[in-house]
């Protein structure tokens, strides 16, 4: 099946960055590849986002032999799918659906993240624990400074138009995967920057040991390998 990208299949590549009882996330992407076809990206990435495998697969001859297509949506099945918006990731899932086995797609539907949420989330937790700095103070004698964070939450905007800055790609659609895993990976730093900067104060650690990433995020991880363990198929 024709590939805009070598396949690139090697979940050891890159740096270590192993979560416990997590797998990781999936892109997909529709576009044009290299040739103007229409043609689906899959993008198969870790818990914070790096890259552990890529195909762009054809669409006209997936509708001729979907073994291929079948056999790298099997390696999605513990993760889940993230996007901007739910409805962009079940739309793709949609166009391909009668490629695929229903209970496939039916599974991934079921675990999508978006990245707004994401960026909620973290955006939550960085209040809470500034608000934790608020009632030490309250406590104290001693002049205590604010958190400061490494890097400012972006709002979806500016997320995307960074993300978007890519190095020049072999496809229109293996463009678009890569700018969506540049924003997971972007999402994912600055939780690791938000984790780091709260640990760094002694009494900020009674919330708890650093999480690789924030607690809903992580549990919808977690809850996309239970869910395919419980159905395998």
């Amino acid at each position: 099946m024709a590939s805009d990208v070598d396949r690139f299949d090697d979940e050891r590549a890159g740096p270590v960055d192993y979560v416990p009882g997590v797998r990781g996330h999936a892109v997909l992407a529709i576009g044009a590849d290299s040739d103007g076809g229409e043609a689906l990206a899959v993008w198969r990435l870790s818990a914070t986002g790096r890259a552990g495998g890529a195909w762009v697969l054809r669409i006209d001859e997936a509708e001729r032999d979907a073994d291929q297509l079948v056999a790298v949506f099997r390696l999605l099945q513990d993760r889940c799918l993230i996007d901007w918006e739910a409805e962009s990731a079940a739309s793709i899932l949609d166009r391909i659906s009668h490629l695929l086995p229903a209970p496939m797609v039916s599974g991934l539907k079921g675990n999508v993240l978006t990245i707004p949420d994401l960026l909620d989330e973290i955006g939550e937790q960085r209040a809470q624990y500034d608000e934790a700095v608020e009632r030490h103070r309250a406590m104290t004698k001693s002049k205590v400074v604010s958190l400061a964070w490494p890097t400012e939450m972006p709002d979806r905007k500016e997320l995307a138009q960074r993300a978007s800055v890519q190095p020049a790609a072999a496809s229109p659609v293996a463009a678009a995967a890569l700018a969506l895993t540049s924003a997971v990976m972007v999402t994912a730093q600055l939780w690791e920057d938000t984790e780091q900067t709260r640990y760094r104060r002694t009494y900020l650690r009674s919330l708890g040991e650093p999480l690789p990433l924030p607690p809903r995020w992580l549990s919808r991880l977690r809850e996309a390998v239970a869910n395919n363990t419980a159905t395998p198929v």
